[in-house]
């Protein structure tokens, strides 16, 4: 081991010939020289080596001073940093070890309760996930609305608001937040009436009703903090089990991340003379909406109820340059200190940065196009690995959006896995679907129908729907029937066989459905062998994994559905493992009705790709380049007032004795607004991307603004595309172009013909637009009169081509000639000028129609109902006579000719005695 003495010299370890060498500072290698039995609080800036610092700690331990592996434990508040750090303490140790060295506070929780329930000769329990957590509460919630009991919720929580998504949530935090302090249903109602919250005595009492009915069924089953609840018992009794007993040093990474649940269990450890060993830095905590508290590092000492803790701080940034860190520090210094504050001192050793840029967009779709320009600029140009890149955005709602954007400009994105709920993926959602109708839990209405068949499983778009519905009804029509499109819709589904009379290709996708639909109702498996048999008969494994194969945004989507497939077989196989003894019908239950996303421990592909995620899912990562998008008012920060239906947060300082009237609410949660976004710039190595829209409706975000003159302004202008699909327009421009130089244009063709032989699509002339010859110069009518709709004879006379086109290779008409054909019937049909007649006429015939959602119906429905009048008016009027009558016929004329050059309505004669012919 060498050392110098110089300020920030770093220290060089090894520990033989296959380990790495690691480098360590002298503020670093302070923490890893701890004596044994002492506790410490670490600070860290972002890029300080915390990480390193805290392997070096493992490895300084077991390797220098002998220590077994099974006596240190190193925690983190989430499974991924788990993960992370038990494969780097893996690797520096070289060894195998008795079981994980790294973990997350709730898996060591489960696995102390799992070894006091094996003692006790118990079966172990079993962690309720927090999808299950929202079901079962959502049921006691409509429970209570219906049977018009439960809780006394103030008026201002009436049942609107109880059934919704947010105030579960909130119903959820405050639950966690009562069990992790120990907080039991009457000293919740106290602590409302004390607060004057009658929200928590309301909550109280569904607390009392919710544990008592979950303990009944669910036994042995328990949410986190429980677990935690339960793991602090097992080590106080002095029978905590043979790992935790073992342990002499734990370590805790991120520690600004933990809330109470990690404090208890700390505590107990600490109680029987662990060393505690807290890293982290509340400039960058982004969990203090969901119970998190920022000062803990500061106070860890009242914390641990210990004394003699230390507090070290590192000093030197490693991970960036001057300019980067001068941007960090800019926002970091903006926020309260949080009982510390040291660690903002550290001084940036780095390799030179490239800085930050700008980048300023009018419209959000210009936005994505500059940032994918940057993000294949820095790939293409610098060599970055595109998993080196990252885009950072505030909310998970946004996710979606980047993705898109970014895939449709060929740039390849990852999105974390369990982001959304399985129910809100799109593939997932349409496999479960099918599961659901086929095992009859769902009923098969048109609705579910026309999901289904415009689903990835069924396989029609809208037009070769309509064109099946159309069918159906002419075959109805045909032998004498009145049924609906609706109605025989359900029925071809419900019958295998029953299309096979329409000899389409429409008709045998919408069959081969329903023999999936008759499989399933037929089968008698596991939910696991039911979705792989829906699975297995799609045909689309192999069709979607030639799409992934591509790029662009067919190969992005096709990427994503697999993922969502992929993470729905991990859940279901999870659910079997579980819970062997409950049917299929309680999963799909228990999925389709969850709007919490569960933790999906599926594979994650290994493939390289542009990372886009939120803030809090970049905890422990770092990057060549960061873009962080949707810098926008309004956006970022988000000022909403948080927890504001049940307070939960408050809770917290109540039972902490911390007085809310004290606290600047307003404040709190802009510094927590600037906790995210300092997370979110500090995970730079090199370059930093600042990405905003500015319009006359959009302004840039205060947190742009205030870094003033340290971002300089992306320029894109003049530079050639980086994606060839932008090349190829450009080079087809150019050789198309008459004011382009013949050296230019010599080289367009030249690039192009290269393109072409590698297979780019576009390249090749062949495949443009306008180039094949004219197929014939013959007359299209010779000495026949040209049939010519009166809809037609404005396009006629603009343009004579674009209505042959029309004509020959017709397309669909659109919503608007489809109703206003089934209003010509009507009139037709119609024996009297009753509106009613009228109407009826209509409705029969309705069923054909199919629209893109309720709204459109319901709007062309009392548009049609407001026609129908009018025209029962006119021929009420017709049978007249005189004046009022030629008035009538003059109205009835306009309004037709208006229909008709609108191509509503066709054609409309009437007889000398004015009814409709």
């Amino acid at each position: 081991m060498s050392s110098t003495t110089t300020p920030g010299a770093r220290f060089v370890r090894t520990a033989g010939p296959q380990s790495p060498v690691i480098e360590l500072d002298d503020s670093q290698r302070a923490v890893v020289a701890l004596p044994d039995g002492v506790s410490a609080a670490v600070l860290g800036a972002p890029g300080t080596g915390k990480t390193t610092t805290i392997v070096e700690l493992v490895a300084e331990r077991v390797i220098e001073r002998g220590w077994s592996p099974d006596q240190i434990l190193v925690l983190t508040p989430m499974r991924t940093t788990a993960t992370r750090l038990r494969d780097a303490i893996s690797v520096r140790l070289g060894r195998a070890t008795a079981g994980p060295l790294a973990r997350s506070v709730a898996s060591f929780a489960f696995e102390i309760a799992t070894e006091a329930a094996r003692a006790a000769g118990a079966p172990p329990p079993r962690l309720v996930t927090g999808a299950e957590q929202d079901a079962d509460i959502a049921g006691l919630l409509e429970g209570h609305i219906i049977d018009g009991r439960g809780p006394a919720w103030p008026d201002d929580l009436g049942p609107e608001v109880r059934r919704t998504a947010r105030f579960r949530s909130e119903l959820r935090e405050l639950i966690t937040r009562a069990v992790e302090f120990d907080i039991d249903a009457p000293r919740l109602a106290r602590l409302g009436r004390e607060h004057d919250r009658p929200a928590w005595v309301a909550a109280a009492t569904f607390l009392a009703e919710y544990l008592e009915v979950i303990s009944a069924a669910r036994e042995r089953q328990l949410d986190q903090a429980e677990l935690a609840r339960f793991a602090v018992q097992a080590l106080a009794s002095g029978e905590p089990g043979e790992r935790a007993a073992a342990v002499r040093l734990v370590i805790v990474d991120d520690f600004q991340e933990a809330t109470e649940a990690t404090f208890a269990i700390l505590r107990a450890l600490a109680a029987r003379g662990v060393a505690v060993v807290a890293v982290g830095d509340p400039d960058v905590a982004a969990n203090g909406f969901r119970g998190g508290e920022t000062d803990v590092l500061g106070r860890l000492s009242d914390v641990l109820r210990i004394d003699g803790v230390q507090r070290l701080t590192l000093q030197y940034v490693h991970r960036h340059g001057e300019t980067l860190r001068a941007v960090t520090s800019a926002v970091t210094d903006r926020i309260g200190a949080a009982a510390a504050g040291t660690q903002r001192a550290a001084r940036a050793t780095g390799a030179g940065d490239e800085g930050i840029v700008r980048v300023d967009a009018t419209t959000p779709a210009r936005e994505w196009a500059a940032i994918a320009r940057e993000l294949r600029e820095r790939h293409l140009l610098h060599g970055v690995p595109w998993s080196q890149l990252a885009v950072i955005v505030r909310s998970r709602a946004q996710l979606d959006v980047v993705r898109r954007s970014l895939a449709q400009s060929e740039v390849p994105v990852r999105v974390v896995t369990g982001g959304i709920a399985l129910r809100d993926d799109p593939a997932a959602r349409a496999l479960l679907t099918l599961v659901d109708v086929g095992i009859g839990r769902l009923a098969l209405t048109a609705e579910v129908a026309n999901d289904l068949l415009l689903g990835p499983f069924g396989g029609l778009d809208r037009l070769a729907l309509r064109r099946l519905r159309l069918a159906l009804r002419a075959e109805e029509l045909a032998g004498g029937g009145e049924r609906g499109a609706d109605e025989l819709l359900v029925e071809g589904l419900s019958a295998p066989g029953r299309l096979a009379t329409i000899d389409h290709r429409v008709a045998r996708a919408a069959d081969r459905l329903a023999v999936t639909l008759q499989k399933l109702r037929d089968a008698d498996g596991s939910i696991e062998e039911l979705l792989w048999l829906a699975w297995d008969r799609s045909g689309l494994a192999k069709t979607w994994y030639d799409q992934a194969m591509g790029s662009g945004l067919t190969a992005a989507e096709a990427n994503r559905n697999l993922d969502g497939i992929v993470a729905l077989f991990t859940t279901a196989k999870r659910f079997a493992e579980r819970r062997a003894d409950e049917p299929p019908a309680v999963f799909l239950a228990d999925v389709l009705d969850a709007d919490v996303p569960e933790d999906v421990l599926a594979p994650r592909a290994l493939s390289e790709a542009v990372l886009v995620a939120t803030p809090s899912a970049t905890i422990g990562l770092e990057f060549d380049t960061v873009v962080v998008a949707g810098l926008q008012e309004g956006v970022w920060p988000n000022m909403r007032l948080r927890g504001s239906l049940l307070w939960p947060q408050e809770l917290v300082r109540a039972v902490l004795a911390i007085d809310s009237a004290s606290i600047d609410e307003r404040r709190a949660i802009r510094d927590d607004e600037l906790r995210l976004f300092a997370l979110a710039v500090s995970r730079a190595r090199r370059r930093l991307v600042l990405a905003a829209v500015a319009n006359d409706d959009e302004a840039v975000s205060p947190f742009l603004t205030m870094l003033g003159d340290r971002v300089a302004p992306a320029d894109h202008s003049g530079r050639p595309p980086l994606s060839l699909r932008g090349m190829v327009g450009r080079l087809r421009r150019i050789l198309t172009d008459p004011a382009a130089t013949p050296v230019d244009r010599a080289a367009a063709s030249s690039s192009l013909a290269e393109l072409a032989a590698q297979q780019v699509p576009g390249a090749n002339p062949g495949e443009w637009h306008g180039i094949a010859p004219v197929s014939t110069d013959a007359r299209l009518f010779t000495d026949q009169a040209v049939p010519i709709r009166p809809s037609s004879l404005e396009t006629v006379e603009k343009s004579a081509l674009d209505w042959f086109l029309e004509s020959v290779a017709r397309s669909d008409p659109g919503m608007a000639a489809n109703v206003g054909t089934i209003m010509h019937s009507a009139l037709e049909l119609a024996t009297s000028p009753d509106p009613d007649g009228l109407w009826a006429t209509v409705q029969s015939r309705w069923s054909e129609l199919l629209f893109e959602s309720e709204w459109i119906e319901e709007r062309q429905k009392r548009t049609m109902w407001r026609f129908t009048l009018a025209m029962s008016e006119y021929l009420t009027d017709f049978a007249g006579s005189g004046k009022q009558a030629v008035a009538a016929e003059q109205r009835f004329e306009l309004a037709v000719g208006d229909a008709v050059v609108r191509g509503s309505i066709d054609r409309v004669e009437l007889s000398p005695d004015g009814a409709v012919v």
